[in-house]
């Protein structure tokens, strides 16, 4: 069984919304408050009928409300009929026995489900509610009720639920709060029904010895001896009740500390390997909530890999804003939580090879800016970073301009990265001495996509950006001078000087930076002292129009 659609009203930061799900992995990526937690919880509701690990009933508040559906019935005349309601579907396959046609697309489909509408059974008082309209300046949480169906109108009870999800959050579990539903849920998994039964019995066991302690019987003599309290015989004794579960008293330990008392990166590691391990067999789809969360580097690659390795049939949702993550798990199971949602379920399997191989790209730069700025080296981003800074007084990532620093085969991930999300992307390349070879076959490769461009200079003998730099300095030798001035150390500034001709002084400067001793150290220490120099210099027309976003 998997998820294949989520479709959401009124929920949240979700007004209207439609997601189309991949049946193994999806990787629920967007920028802070995008709503890529929202579409957890909303499968936690419709699996579940819960709300962050506790009943749906008893959270029902006006925060599950979307704002823009409050705002509509607040300045209704707030007849019930005016009511926002919240509806959540999930759209499943391989499950026949919740097929029907219970859904909003009317289709004929497996699937689930909830809503939380107005209780017409409370009609009446509502009615004396609303004499008042002006006092209602909230949703009245308190006359909804929940309708969890599926989609063949069949009630949908705890008991006999064909689908069941975990959501791991290590956000949720208090760290002196250990008797809870989320460890409770973490033991059922890890047991199989045989062992979770023998567990109960024999703690109850263990229970009803503790009665027979001598110190407890000598203590229970003397609790109420003179019977002041009651005539009857008074005793402190330990629950055995059989409703009266394990999880309710036992704990999970790690080198025999209490669960919520280690390391929140260990609990995290466990909770995970516990849900897709799964023993039970209980589980159909786990919901992870930022797995990178308190692990180092090469824990997180232990996790990745153990998520890879075991996850078996199981449907997983997971958030991140590690590219770690993305890459190693697969940037084709990538979903776009945007204005507009998008997969990368078509990208190119090469790419999606590669980064899995070479998992230390930083796609999620790509992947979550809206303009984008793709440069070979250092140099380069500290020179486009101090013309943005003069012209405009700020850097360009102040207005949303992400400046990528990118290596070799790096410049066709990010572009074949932006090709399917539609990112606005200008590529600033070296045209390594041939521009028709090096720029213009990028420029027909990537010519319907008018979003991605490529800027370079046209001039074979301007290979680089230094050559660029020194012939946009060039015009004349005071251009010349003080471009070499800020560039150059004082000590290499006094040797430029005994060049006597312009045409030497620009012959020194281009066989200076092409020293390959220290070349890439000079470029960048270059870059740098024009980035913190407050002299002007000129800059390469492709630079500029690189920066322009229009």
């Amino acid at each position: 069984m998997h998820i294949t659609k989520l479709i959401i009203s009124n929920f949240k930061m979700f007004e209207n919304r439609t997601f189309d799900f991949n049946k193994d992995i999806n990787i629920l990526v967007g920028d802070n408050e995008s709503g890529k937690s929202t579409i957890l919880e909303a499968i936690e509701i419709g699996l579940n009928c819960s709300y962050r690990g506790k009943y749906l009933a008893s959270e029902v508040t006006t925060d599950l409300f979307n704002i823009g559906a409050v705002g509509k019935y607040l300045e209704s005349d707030k007849s019930a009929s005016k009511l926002p309601e919240i509806c959540i579907e999930l759209f499943l396959d391989n499950l026949p026995e919740y097929r029907g046609e219970n859904n909003s697309l009317g289709e004929d489909s497996h699937g689930i489900s909830l809503k939380i509408v107005f209780d017409e059974e409370l009609s009446t008082e509502y009615e004396e509610l609303i004499k008042k309209p002006d006092d209602i300046k909230t949703i009245p949480a308190e006359f909804y009720k929940i309708e969890w169906l599926d989609f063949a109108w069949k009630k949908i009870k705890f008991m006999n639920k064909k689908v069941n999800g975990l959501f791991i959050d290590p956000a949720r579990l208090h760290p002196t709060y250990g008797k809870n539903q989320y460890i409770s849920k973490i033991i059922k998994t890890t047991l199989t029904k045989e062992q979770h039964a023998l567990l109960n019995l024999n703690y109850r066991q263990l229970k009803e010895q503790f009665n027979d302690q001598p110190q407890v019987a000598n203590i229970n003599k003397q609790l109420d001896s003179d019977k002041v309290i009651t005539e009857k015989d008074l005793q402190i004794v330990a629950n055995v009740s059989s409703t009266n579960s394990v999880e309710t008293g036992l704990q999970l330990a790690v080198d025999r500390i209490n669960f919520p008392h280690i390391g929140r990166g260990e609990q995290n590691n466990i909770q995970i390997k516990l849900a897709i391990q799964n023993k039970a067999k209980n589980i159909d789809v786990i919901m992870l909530e930022e797995p990178e969360n308190h692990l180092s580097h090469v824990n997180l690659s232990k996790l990745v890999n153990y998520i890879e390795e075991h996850r078996n049939e199981k449907q997983l949702f997971i958030t991140t804003h590690s590219s770690y993550v993305l890459n190693k798990l697969n940037l084709n199971k990538l979903c776009l939580i945007s204005e507009k949602y998008k997969r990368l379920n078509e990208i190119e399997k090469d790419v999606s090879r590669r980064l899995k191989r070479l998992p230390g790209y930083d796609t999620l730069r790509a992947v979550l800016s809206k303009k984008v700025v793709l440069v070979e080296g250092p140099s380069d981003e500290l020179i486009l970073k101090k013309m943005y800074l003069v012209k405009h007084g700020r850097l360009p990532e102040e207005d949303g301009i992400d400046i990528i620093v990118v290596r070799g085969l790096g410049f066709e991930n990010y572009l074949q990265i932006a090709k399917h999300i539609g990112t606005k992307l200008n590529v600033v390349k070296d045209n390594d001495g041939c521009y028709e070879n090096k720029i213009k076959r990028y420029m027909e490769m990537y010519k319907e996509y008018d979003f991605i461009e490529f800027h370079s200079s046209e001039d074979d003998n301007l290979y680089s950006l230094e050559p660029a730099m020194i012939a946009s300095n060039s015009e004349n030798e005071v251009t010349l001078n003080t471009y070499a001035k800020i560039t150059l150390s004082t000590q290499t500034f006094k040797i430029y000087e005994k060049e006597k001709s312009k045409v030497n002084r620009i012959k020194f400067l281009e066989e200076w930076y092409k020293d390959k001793g220290g070349a890439g150290k000079k470029k960048v220490d270059s870059a740098m002292r024009i980035f913190e120099s407050d002299k002007k210099i000129v800059y390469p027309d492709f630079l500029k129009r690189a920066l322009n976003f229009d």
